[in-house]
């Protein structure tokens, strides 16, 4: 029996307080995407190899901690 796969399309219509809110959103997770992206490009210059767990959260855990990411 093979399976069909169900595809929506949806559109939303944010009001200002909530575009604003998903701006900031979508914006802190390409911050914390480009730490990443460059974390990993150091340490594998530095020749470590390290899993996307313990990347994640050396990013996050980093990030807290400074007060411009907090």
């Amino acid at each position: 029996m093979l399976a069909m796969k169900a595809r929506f399309r949806h559109r939303i219509y944010p009001s200002r307080p909530q575009r604003l809110m998903l701006e900031k959103t979508f914006g802190c997770t390409r911050v914390v995407y480009n730490d990443v992206i460059r974390l990993r490009q150091d340490l594998y210059q530095q020749g470590e190899k390290v899993n996307d767990t313990e990347l994640q959260k050396r990013v996050i855990t980093q990030a807290k901690s400074t007060v411009e990411r907090g």
